[in-house]
């Protein structure tokens, strides 16, 4: 089976807008055929391509069946679900969420805070370790935030060391789970996170993870709501069978306690803190990718005076605001019912939960990126090749999804970019293509707006129109803004294809003094621009083209015909022909012995 990245593109629906380009912060977009396709091993999970894409051309791999496998051939599966649940369906209480995922085929529900609780307690630990001098390490980034941890490691190697060996909240749970239940178990977990999909990929502890979006819609397929759940409460109160407080639909083994602040910036260390007897460690949050470089500008973790403990979180804001959520609600509001929600457990696990240890090692094995480095020469070829010749040139203006024109350069010289992502360069490509052609096409073009002004016509059209109208075009070349109906006495065919309604072309044979000019107008910008080509058909060279274009459709036609009554037409067909290829040779011969001359 073909292994499908948790996010990819879908080819067919990309509209080469290259936002996706601009907002991913691991630069893991190639450009390929003018489709921004993702580099899955320079992905780091974040999801704002997905979230930023204005076609929804950047999904997210769809794992529902797969939990539904394993759901099928597990005895037991249980659901590891993400603290902010209590955001994204704030609709429910937390007994009817468990009654809903019952419902769908799950062993039991239980929470992912668990296992944070479980980090915070080791976190703690390690920081008080210091103190006692049984750790000598003075900076500390969290491995809560997978995303984070694979930003970092990819992108900030040296930092990557930094890192504390613990393991995420989710797999700290899955292999309490696995420890509590038993190792035959199934471990399905549903959050606001992509990068969960990843870790689920890597762990064996973890079978399927899903998306809160994924558990909307399969709510919406089993028809499972809110009152729905809360009548199937009610009736196994009702019922002499049943426990009259529903244990049967409460988290198990229990609840968690201050490990379900996480979803939220400051969540980690207020969770770290509630563990911590004694320490002197200093402590900061940093939401967003693009927020990470810049506390490691110029940060030095041997110059420390005091340990310094960082909560890194890859979405703006925590997980409340993940790429998995559906809730459109304000991050303020999805805080305070977080907030209302954690607030209400308690502040730690017990001391016995706390001693029943459980494997808290291990992070996301990723190798650092090797950063191919390219000459200053490289670098100027790159750019002159879309017209950036000197530094005015460059104009950074970040239309390709690169901040700078250099980056540019530097993805072209990569592969990872396409010298037609640059706006201003295929903006004077075109326009060279354009005034090549208008240049170069012996009939005479006039190109006008709805204004009836000049855009610009070539020399062609203003020698075909009469000496003053050259004198004219030799004083101001391309003749723009200058008024059409005091050029031109067919200006009548322009407005009409101008209007609304108007045809979106107009052919006609116009008669200007001697001469007959075969006028064809049409629509370039419907409404706002139009364009003509002029022929003067009494123009040797013009008449004899027509005459030969005609003879061609003679013998196309005859020879149809000839085809059809061949036997009757006898002799006279290939007389014909002959005739007519005769006439073709004649003219022909007068331009090869004219253009000979």
């Amino acid at each position: 089976m073909t292994y499908v990245s948790p996010i990819y593109t879908e080819q067919t629906e990309c509209q080469d807008c290259y936002k996706c380009v601009r907002n991913c912060p691991a630069n893991a977009i190639k450009v390929e055929q003018g489709h921004a396709m993702i580099v899955a091993e320079l992905c780091v999970m974040c999801g704002r391509c997905v979230v930023n894409c204005p076609a929804h051309a950047k999904r997210i791999r769809n794992d529902l069946p797969l939990a539904l496998q394993v759901i099928e051939q597990k005895e037991k599966v249980f659901v590891s679900l993400a603290p902010s649940f209590a955001s994204e369906f704030p609709e429910f209480t937390s007994e009817q969420l468990c009654a809903a995922l019952k419902k769908l085929g799950f062993y039991g529900v239980s929470e992912t805070a668990i296992g944070a609780d479980l980090v915070s307690a080791q976190i703690a630990e390690d920081l008080q370790g210091i103190e006692s001098g049984k750790i000598e390490q003075k900076l500390f980034l969290s491995s809560a935030c997978p995303s984070a941890v694979e930003y970092i490691k990819r992108l900030y190697p040296y930092y990557a060391n930094y890192i504390t060996d613990r393991s995420s909240p989710l797999l700290a749970h899955s292999r309490f789970l696995h420890k509590t239940y038993g190792e035959d178990i199934g471990v399905v977990f549903i959050g606001p996170c992509i990068a969960k999909k990843r870790e689920a990929d890597v762990w064996g502890s973890i079978d399927v993870a899903l998306t809160f979006n994924d558990l909307h819609d399969w709510f919406e397929e089993k028809q499972i709501t809110p009152n729905a759940m809360a009548q199937l409460l009610k009736k196994n109160a009702d019922s002499s069978t049943k426990d009259l407080d529903n244990k049967e639909y409460s988290f198990v083994p229990f609840r968690a306690a201050g490990g379900s602040m996480y979803p939220v910036d400051g969540g980690m260390i207020a969770s770290v803190k509630n563990y911590i007897k004694s320490s002197n460690a200093r402590f900061m949050t940093v939401t967003g990718l693009d927020s990470i470089p810049d506390i490691f500008g110029g940060l030095k973790p041997e110059e420390l005076k005091r340990p310094l403990f960082i909560e890194l979180l890859s979405c703006p804001g925590g997980c409340i605001n993940g790429p998995g959520t559906r809730n459109g609600k304000s991050a303020a509001i999805k805080r305070v019912q977080l907030l209302d929600y954690a607030e209400s457990a308690e502040k730690t696990l017990s001391d016995k939960v706390l001693s029943d240890k459980v494997d808290l090692t291990g992070t996301l094995p990723v190798v650092a990126d090797s950063v191919e480095e390219y000459s200053e020469e490289e670098i100027q070829g790159a750019l002159r090749s879309v017209g950036k010749y000197t530094v005015e040139d460059e104009l950074n203006c970040s239309c390709c999804g690169y901040d700078t024109c250099r980056d540019f350069a530097k993805a072209i010289l990569a592969g990872n970019a396409e010298k037609n992502m640059c706006v201003s360069y295929m903006r004077k490509l075109a326009q060279k293509k354009a005034n090549g052609l208008i240049k170069a096409i012996p009939s005479g073009v006039l190109i006008c707006d709805s204004k009836m002004q000049v855009v610009e016509c070539n020399y062609n059209f203003a020698k075909l129109m009469g000496r003053d109208i050259l004198a004219m075009y030799d004083a101001k070349p391309g003749l723009e803004s200058a008024d059409v109906t005091k050029l031109i006495d067919f200006h009548r065919f322009y407005a009409d294809v101008l209007t609304e309604n108007g045809p979106d072309v107009i052919e006609r044979e116009v008669h200007n003094g001697k001469k007959i000019f075969h006028v064809t107008v049409f629509a370039i910008e419907k409404g706002e621009i139009a364009g003509s080509v002029i022929q003067d058909v009494t123009a040797p060279q013009i008449q004899r083209d027509r005459i030969v274009n005609q003879a061609h459709k003679v013998i196309d036609k005859n020879l149809s015909v000839v085809q059809k009554i061949a036997f009757l037409l006898g002799e006279n067909a290939a007389e014909t022909e002959s005739m007519l290829e005769s006439i073709i040779e004649s003219f022909s011969g007068d331009d090869d012995n004219e253009d000979a001359e």
